[in-house]
């Protein structure tokens, strides 16, 4: 062949490609990966003894429309191959149950193995969709399969079945997420809102499968105003220290600084930060300094608006009186952990490095006694907002969403 000949060929697949290459990709669900520990003696996985040639079914709800979607498979905690043999996607019919079947592919393929520490992102499958839709993915996985990678608290029931069909007999449920850990749409969005915090954030608190996490209001409220939003939360989350996953520091690139198209970060961390120092959960850690935590936050804010991304923050919510009848109780809070939690949410109120604040300690106090949970939003333990509370606290965000928008 002649080199003209070559680079008109060349040219020619180039121009064929160039529309697959220029496709954007929306974020619609996300669950942030954690390490799968081997403790289990403050708190099981949830997991299956062994997900070995098993077969696992994940409902979830999309937060944004989709004409295609994309599958995004995690094995960022491993440290050995993961086979997946076949992965389907379907609309969910409730609990474990699902209507015809899509088969999911990976470069052509109907299965794939993800290298340790890597994650593989499935080719478009054509799935229309609007918001609020429930689907269903389901993996079976190879005979060589472990887990070391997954969502501890997913606030949804997923199944471990007898075989990949509509109406699959259910094995045992499971209130984590594995493997899964986002779903991308082809359609474009006006914004793309990721929330990332702790347990808070991530819903412990909420009802299980009742979709009532405040991401989850939050995402009903900004669907109509064209804005995806995705949750990042990680229960037992800190901002400075790894604790039952990664710090926000250490998962800020994967979390929220590599999501496609994101936009905006709102961030509400720290209660961790100041209570676990002195409990069981780490007995011999010195106390946390407010100095450290301005230094983290603004090491986020930097590293945010270096990608040309806002960050809107909250202030810590309340928490004295948490988890009660549990051993964290006589030391997870304590009137030198108020005093800094004062001073954290002080700070952020005078400070200009983000791009919004929102108070949540303000919305989230009790009337008369700002140390505590307004019974009206309290889960119960004192710590986690219930379903009403995590309603306001959507509400408050919405409006400082769309208030830096109209600016």
């Amino acid at each position: 062949m002649s080199t003209i000949a070559r680079t008109t060929a060349a040219l020619a697949v180039l121009t064929l490609a160039a529309p697959a290459l220029a496709e954007s990709w929306t974020p619609t669900w996300m669950a942030s990966p954690q390490a799968v520990w081997s403790d289990t003696t403050v708190f099981g996985t949830g997991l299956p003894e062994s997900i070995a040639g098993a077969t696992i079914r994940q409902p979830l709800t999309l937060s944004f429309p989709a004409d295609r979607l994309r599958l995004v498979l995690s094995n960022v905690h491993g440290t050995r191959p993961l086979p997946v043999d076949a992965v389907t996607l379907a609309r969910s019919a409730g609990g474990a149950d699902i209507d015809a079947p899509e088969t999911v592919l990976f470069g052509g393929k109907p299965g794939t193995v993800i290298a340790p520490g890597a994650q593989v992102v499935s080719d478009p499958v054509v799935f229309a969709a609007a918001a609020g839709t429930r689907i269903a993915a389901t993996l079976t996985y190879g005979l060589g399969a472990t887990a070391e990678d997954f969502h501890w608290d997913a606030r949804e029931t997923s199944y471990l079945i007898d075989a990949d069909r509509p109406a699959a007999a259910v094995l045992d449920e499971i209130p984590a997420r594995i493997t899964l850990s986002t779903i991308l749409s082809d359609r474009s969005a006006r914004q793309v809102v990721i929330a990332m915090g702790d347990s808070i954030t991530d819903g412990n608190g909420a009802p299980m499968d009742a979709m009532v996490r405040w991401p989850d209001f939050l995402a009903r409220a900004l669907a109509d105003e064209g804005i995806a939003v995705v949750n990042a939360g990680i229960s037992g989350g800190r901002l400075l220290s790894d604790g039952m996953g990664r710090s926000v520091l250490a998962r800020l690139e994967r979390d929220a600084l590599a999501v496609p198209g994101a936009d905006t970060l709102v961030l509400l961390i720290g209660t961790n930060d100041i209570a676990w120092p002195g409990t069981p959960f780490s007995p011999e850690e010195a106390p946390m300094s407010l100095s450290r935590l301005q230094a983290g936050l603004l090491q986020v804010a930097a590293r945010i608006h270096a990608q040309g991304m806002h960050l809107i923050l909250g202030t810590v919510p309340p928490f004295a009186g948490a988890l009660p009848e549990t051993p964290m109780e006589a030391t997870y809070w304590s009137p030198e952990k108020e005093t800094l939690r004062r001073e954290l949410n002080d700070w952020l109120r005078r400070a200009d490095f983000h791009d919004g604040l929102v108070d949540f300690d303000n919305l989230l106090s009790a009337p008369g006694d700002d140390m505590r949970l307004n019974p009206a939003h309290d889960s119960g333990d004192h710590l986690h907002p219930g379903a009403e509370g995590n309603r306001a606290m959507a509400r408050a965000v919405a409006e400082t969403v769309m208030k830096r928008l109209e600016e």
